[in-house]
């Protein structure tokens, strides 16, 4: 694994434990077992290491959004949009807990997020409306918070993976997601 990998690594597991504020290079190059100057030859700045980890991360969660979600039929679709907490928060999962803890507080973090939760909106309401349903906007807003509460509910807990896929279960069947 090349050094810079390392740094990255380390960053994350630091910023997750202590939130990105508090996280200071020094610790980041300790735990990396680097120097400090290798992470600003690297990094520039500690804000270029936090986005830079922001950009891997959601680059890997719009991969696996890719191989999990596609429309076809609208109650598949938003299925599978449902499913995609536990898939992005357990194969990612510090990735994610740093997301859930720097979020409110990085304006740049907030942009990644905001992106990456709209994008699906215009699919899901294209979804309800096929579906019938009266007013499909706010069934996608509707979603979409379940969504964003479910990915940072797995985030923050250490949770079960049979207890995930209860709640997402629960979920769908509310809106008869569910083949018989």
């Amino acid at each position: 694994m090349s050094k810079k990998q390392d740094i990255l690594n380390a960053a994350l597991k630091v910023f997750t434990e202590l939130g990105t504020k508090a996280a200071s290079t020094r610790t980041i190059a300790l735990e990396a077992n680097v120097s400090e100057a290798l992470i600003f030859k690297h990094f520039k700045s500690k804000d270029n290491l936090i986005e830079e980890i922001l950009k891997c991360g959601y680059r890997q969660a719009t991969k696996l959004v890719a191989q999990h979600v596609s429309y076809k039929f609208p109650k598949e679709y938003i299925s599978n949009l449902l499913d995609l907490p536990k898939i992005l928060v357990l194969n990612n999962k510090d990735f994610w807990q740093m997301q859930y803890k720097i979020t409110p507080l990085n304006s740049l973090a907030m942009m990644h997020h905001r992106h990456f939760m709209t994008s699906s909106h215009e699919m899901l309401t294209k979804a309800f409306s096929e579906l019938g349903y009266s007013k499909p906007e706010l069934e996608a807003e509707i979603v979409l918070m379940m969504i964003d509460a479910l990915w940072k509910h797995i985030a923050s807990n250490d949770l079960e993976s049979d207890y995930i896929e209860e709640l997402i279960l629960r979920i769908k069947e509310k809106y008869h997601l569910l083949t018989n």
